[in-house]
């Protein structure tokens, strides 16, 4: 599953930041206790010296036991000068009621010819402390860098990114259908930002030059249509009246008429699409839905000998803010498709919801993938008096409102929906 790139980057940082200086807390704990280890050899080391020398200094006039500090015990063999090995103890002190942890080093020494042995006392406790004190003085310090780390890191993202971000929205929100501008900065301060800018902009500059043509020839080509196809319906007119017409001329013209009349609807609505995605409509109003379905539903049901049966469940007083026309247009489509493209003796249920407009139909199965079913020139091969540009007039006319349409089909119901937002 794909995550922002902002997200998937703190994860990497959490993931392996703190494993990067929980590392680096157990060597520095390591480092300390073995630092510490030593000064206390060097300080039992010195301790052991001055108290020998005191020792003998004084002519053996101190005191050979202090409890905690040394201990200095008379020996009778005679042993050569040796250094010992450092060592743990506990000492009992009856006034704190407790054993005292301590380091401690034996030497053998030799004096006016008596061998002694001399062992010197460190507190440990002091030691131990002191690590501890200072491990999580060092712990503090590694969790608010880590802290310091991330949060900077992610403000510093979130900036660099920001032009990034802009960009793709204004990207998300542009409509090459509306004629609508693509700016860009052109001057973001980052050369990868700039580069980028830069060939979406050419990109879009080559869109909108094919898409404006191909436009433009769909209306050229369309309105230049007008006139050769009224000449021809009024010629067939005028052949139609011609006296002595033949029953199989009267049919031959009669197809021919019907042809004329599909190749006419077809090319009123090109260009009417071409209106729609020039955006040639912006006079707005409040069309009242609930009071308009009725009265269309009128005409067709006048219009059409054998109109299906018919269920509806109308909300009062639904109303969108849209030129009134292409409301009249979406509905009368959706409409027509229900009844075109029903079997005989077929139903239709109607439901009129807040915001939302389902229409179903009974009708055979789709020849062709659903998907496309909102596509251009896309019909079904029982209907071939069709010219498959309703549906897509429909779609057209949601696309300029944001409106969201959906079909479906479910136990023989073909159901086309309207989601009015």
């Amino acid at each position: 599953m794909s995550k922002p790139l902002l997200q998937k980057n703190t994860k990497y940082l959490l993931t392996w930041l703190p494993m990067v200086l929980l590392g680096c807390s157990v060597l520095f704990f390591l480092l300390l206790r073995m630092q510490a280890h030593h000064m206390q050899d060097k300080q039992l080391q010195l301790k052991q010296r001055n108290v020998w020398s005191s020792f003998t200094g004084t002519g053996g006039a101190v005191a050979p036991h202090v409890r905690g500090e040394y201990d200095i015990v008379k020996r009778s063999d005679t042993l050569s000068v040796g250094q010992g090995a450092l060592r743990d103890t506990s000492l009992y002190y009856p006034d704190r009621a407790k054993l005292l942890p301590f380091e401690t080093l034996t030497s053998r020494y030799t004096w006016n010819g008596d061998g002694y042995e001399v062992t010197v006392y460190v507190s440990s406790t002091e030691i131990s402390h002191l690590i501890v004190k200072v491990f999580i003085a060092e712990a503090v310090i590694l969790l608010l860098l880590l802290v310091a780390i991330v949060v900077l890191n992610r403000n510093s993202a979130k900036r660099l990114w920001q032009p990034f971000s802009a960009s793709l929205q204004k990207m998300e929100n542009y409509d090459i259908t509306r004629n609508q501008p693509l700016d860009l900065t052109a001057e973001t301060g980052i050369t990868e930002f700039n580069a980028l800018h830069k060939v979406i902009g050419q990109l879009v500059d080559r869109s909108n030059s094919a898409y404006n043509n191909q436009k433009q020839f769909v209306e050229n080509a369309s309105h230049e249509m007008q006139t050769p196809l009224a000449i021809i319906r009024s010629k067939l007119e005028l052949l139609i009246n011609e006296p002595g017409l033949t029953e199989k001329n009267a049919a031959i013209l009669q197809h021919i008429t019907e042809a004329n009349d599909r190749l006419s609807l077809m090319n009123r609505t090109l260009l009417l699409l071409a209106r729609i995605e020039n955006n040639q409509f912006p006079e707005t109003e409040t069309v009242n839905i609930s009071n308009l379905l009725p009265r269309l539903l009128a005409d067709l049901q006048q219009y059409y000998d054998s109109f299906p049966s018919l269920e509806s469940n109308i909300a009062a007083n639904l109303t969108v803010v849209a030129n009134r026309s292409l409301i009249e247009i979406l509905l009368y489509n959706l409409l027509t498709n229900a009844v075109v493209h029903n079997t005989e003796n077929g139903r239709i249920r109607m439901t009129l919801e807040p915001s939302r407009l389902s229409i179903s139909n009974t009708g055979k199965v789709l020849q062709y993938d659903p998907e496309t079913l909102f596509e251009r020139f896309r019909k079904d091969s029982y209907s071939t008096k069709t010219t498959g540009l309703g549906l897509a007039l429909v779609k057209e006319i949601c696309i300029l409102y944001g409106y969201t349409i959906s079909y479906e089909h479910s136990n023989g119901w073909h159901t086309v929906s309207i989601l009015f937002a």
